[in-house]
């Protein structure tokens, strides 16, 4: 036996034990589905209930997937896109077993992930019931509620369709958003398979632009509001009871995705912010999660971390490019802004440039935020901290759309906004905090639509609403991990991120 063939069966002997420690009954509260690579192109799913492998093939530049063996009840036989629609839906299936479940998109989320240069060797996806780090709201996982973040499209260039009952993908985003800019083809674009795509608009394009959602009408100006985090049911529910006028007026005026937008695994920020803006899964953008571990320096990163948070663009893959890079190599004489936005690569203004620059403060005290919720009781330190971050982030996008810098008008702005995501952590996608902060943000969000109004383009405009994730309420009873268990094994082992696992 060679040496390599010795270290793939040890590889795989030692996936095989840890794998094994996490589906069993006592950890069946917390542990949803364990995913992991044999060889190339093959991939693994296990859960308590059953298993399956599945393999992938490359067919004319777009990805084949066949199932190849199952064991009991194969755990992503499910997937469904319309699974817990309505905020009601979703309140009452919370906690739910897997075998209620769906898994949209499981194939290739799972198979690109792995095809990462910091992919951990096994993925541990925590149940929505299980609840890590104090944190009552969740994702990270496959399933349908973690996955599931709105889409609205509005304004030039998108037709108004009102609500449409289907579901679109996060890697779809950027060539979609490309198409509706004009943006030519690239030269050298590759698809999915990495092989080369001729009608790629991006250089590493894995989805494809939803061309039916586009009138043609090429817009002047796009304005992206990124709600981190915000719950598709909770936001669609907030609009149709009129507490958000300014995103329902959108919604009237457009096209709303009624299952969503599905984010790639992992159903995480970094990643998916970085998926939104490039049309590349985690597994080929180089921000596989917010935290990994790099075997060629041997450190652990970790982009949530305020000193490195702010250049989390610098590991992005350089054969990858963003749509602030795409519509200036189309439109050379655009100006782009990115407001605290991670994925800020070749932004003609970024808020996270003015941090690396040497830019301190800017903050704007707690009594000069607009639309902050009367209700105290509903705010916490972090509520406070992130609306003013969010106020900052408008500010932003403001002084772009007022050209403040003598810049023209933005050709593409995209701002984030943050406190959906954190509030929604701290108490759960379905409390009235989490209620109160869509409130504020389309507050915010109608802020710069007036100085849009203002500047006479409103009709040359296009707007979209869209959040990198969806949000899961979890048990606060349902916190113990699965570290004692994973040490049992023997196994030297690192776990980086909450479920990346690395074999040492």
């Amino acid at each position: 036996m060679s040496a390599a063939t010795q270290d793939v069966r040890t590889r795989t002997e030692s996936l095989v034990r840890l794998e094994a420690a996490l589906v069993t009954p006592e950890l069946a509260d917390r542990m949803e589905v364990v995913v992991w690579s044999p060889g190339p192109d093959l991939y693994r799913a296990a859960s308590i209930d059953g298993s399956v492998g599945f393999r992938r093939t490359d067919v004319h530049g777009r990805w084949s997937y066949q199932v190849v063996e199952v064991s009991g009840d194969n755990p992503l036989a499910d997937q469904a896109t319309d699974r817990f629609l309505g905020l009601e839906a979703e309140k009452r299936h919370r906690f739910h077993t897997r075998d209620k479940n769906a898994y949209p998109h499981a194939f290739d989320s799972i198979a690109q992930f792995f095809d990462g240069a910091h992919a951990p060797d096994l993925l541990a996806t925590h149940t929505g019931a299980h609840s890590s780090d104090a944190n009552i709201g969740q994702h990270g996982s496959l399933g349908a509620v973690q996955g599931r973040a709105p889409l609205i499209l509005s304004g030039c260039g998108f037709p108004a369709l009102g609500t449409v009952d289907r579901a679109t993908r996060m890697v779809n985003v950027a060539p979609t958003l490309a198409a509706l800019l004009g943006v030519e083809p690239h030269p050298a674009g590759v698809g999915p398979t990495g092989r080369g795509r001729a009608d790629a608009l991006l250089a590493r394009q894995d989805g494809d632009a939803e061309a039916d959602l586009l009138t043609g009408d090429a817009p002047d100006h796009l304005v992206v509001f990124l709600l981190d985090g915000c719950n598709a049911n909770l936001l669609y529910d907030v609009i149709a009871s009129g507490e958000a006028p300014n995103i329902a007026a959108l919604a009237a005026a457009g096209t709303t995705m009624g299952r969503g937008v599905y984010a790639s695994l992992p159903t995480a920020t970094l990643a998916n912010h970085t998926t939104a803006l490039t049309g590349a899964h985690p597994g080929h953008s180089g921000i596989i999660h917010h935290a990994w571990y790099d075997r060629c320096s041997d450190s652990e990163v970790d982009l949530l971390a305020f000193d490195q948070m702010f250049h989390s663009s610098s590991h992005l893959d350089p054969n990858v490019e963003t749509l602030f890079s795409a519509v200036k190599r189309s439109r050379p004489d655009a100006f782009t802004a990115a407001s605290f936005e991670f994925c800020d690569t070749g932004a003609d203004f970024s808020s996270f440039a003015l941090v690396r620059g040497g830019a301190t403060g800017g903050l704007p005290e707690l009594d000069e935020v607009a639309h902050l919720t009367p209700n105290t009781a509903l705010r916490s330190d972090q509520y406070n901290f992130m609306s003013q971050v969010d106020q900052l982030s408008v500010t932003h996008t403001i002084d772009a759309w007022r050209q403040v810098n003598g810049n023209p008008l933005p050709t593409l702005s995209w701002c984030s906004l943050s406190l959906t995501d954190e509030v929604a952590h701290e108490v759960g996608p379905h409390a009235p905090a989490a209620r109160a902060a869509v409130r504020d943000s389309d507050a915010r969000v109608g802020d710069v639509l007036a100085v849009i109004d203002a500047a006479g383009v409103r009709d040359r405009t296009a707007v979209v609403v869209l959040a990198d994730h969806g949000m899961e309420e979890s048990d606060p009873a349902v916190s113990a991990g699965w570290t004692p268990e994973l040490q049992a094994t023997g196994v030297a082992h690192l776990e980086v991120g909450g479920g990346l696992i690395y074999l040492t």
